[in-house]
């Protein structure tokens, strides 16, 4: 296998036509032998993408369709071979790269009608793993080696940090026997042993529902962080209100601070307020990422505005599952 860079996503190819130019012609006719032999036909027509995340990606307004480059699209063993003989080993590919081969007209996006419904078997490799068996789960997919009908739209091979990660994406998540077939496919292609990595399986229909849906924090959130905010905008602005020899010891540091720490109080209650109102604006625009409609986007800025850091964490939980 040649090893020639991709760059952007475009394949490079190898130019031709100087050696042919140089090569002699034929003394006559009699001498050019004439191939007629057809291609070997694949049961199917299948393309290869690329995309390259660098780690600002996920923290920026990028759409993710935007990266995907589309490398070429074969319906032979001839023309496949053209394409992944000058194509880089995943162990060479920079990392937060992925090399995609889907259906034809089919993107490797779980948004795409032809996956919504799907999901996925993820196996997670030690590093320096991934070309061998990369190549393997290749050959069986276009080689119709699961016998699952239409059932694989594609796979992925990301190559990541700590770990490489090639997955199978399936039609139908609900078809429990044939996620089953293809889990126990992949096992047997890739005739994997138990310490060189695990399988586990993902849902692109439970993604979907985490871009139309409001999640709030555990309830300990509410209980801590609301009433310390209150207490401390009651301690600065309006402290005739709090009886504080009713609460104590409490009442008494409380007292305490108001009377010596006014000035530095304030500053910590407005920062609190600061910090909240950009959280909001964040979750705002991680909302818009997610496509979440407008009255949810509402519901979360105003959740992260007064509980702050565990509402946006739950947020950005859902952004990595998308983005993955």
């Amino acid at each position: 296998m040649a090893t020639n860079t991709i760059n952007d996503g475009e394949i490079a190819l190898e130019n031709n036509d100087k050696i042919e130019s140089s090569s002699p012609p034929p003394k006559d006719e009699s001498s050019v032998i004439i191939s007629d032999t057809p291609f070997h036909l694949l049961e199917g027509r299948w393309t290869f993408w690329y995309t390259h995340r660098p780690t600002t990606f996920r923290n920026s307004s990028i759409n993710y369709d935007s990266c995907l480059k589309k490398l070429g699209t074969f319906g032979s063993i001839e023309e496949f071979w053209c394409y992944y003989d000058h194509m880089k080993f995943p162990s060479e590919l920079p990392l937060y790269s992925d090399i995609h081969l889907f259906k034809e007209n089919l993107k490797p996006m779980w948004e795409e009608e032809g996956n919504r419904l799907g999901g996925k078997w993820i196996l997670r490799l030690k590093k320096g793993l991934s070309t061998r068996l990369w190549e393997l789960l290749v050959l069986a997919v276009i080689g119709e080696q699961f016998n699952v009908g239409k059932e694989i739209c594609g796979i992925v091979c990301s190559i990541r940090p700590q770990e490489d990660l090639i997955s199978i994406w399936t039609k139908t998540a609900n078809n429990q026997i044939i996620t089953q077939r293809i889990k126990e496919t992949m096992k047997k292609v890739l005739n994997l042993p138990q310490e060189y990595g695990t399988l586990n399986e993902d849902f692109f229909n439970t993604s979907i529902k985490m871009t139309k849906s409001f999640e709030s924090p555990k309830l300990i959130w509410w209980i801590i962080i609301p009433p310390c905010i209150i207490y401390l905008f009651l301690m600065v602005h309006w402290p005739y209100l709090i009886p504080f020899k009713s609460l104590g010891l409490f009442g008494d540091f409380s007292y305490y601070l108001i009377a010596n720490y006014r000035l530095l109080l304030l500053l910590i209650l407005w920062s609190t307020f600061i910090a909240h109102f950009y959280e909001a604006l964040i979750a705002r625009r991680i909302c818009r990422q997610l496509n979440i409609n407008q009255e949810l986007t509402y519901l979360w800025m105003i959740q992260t505005f007064i509980i702050g850091f565990p509402s946006l964490t739950i947020l950005k939980r859902y952004t990595r599952r998308a983005l993955w």
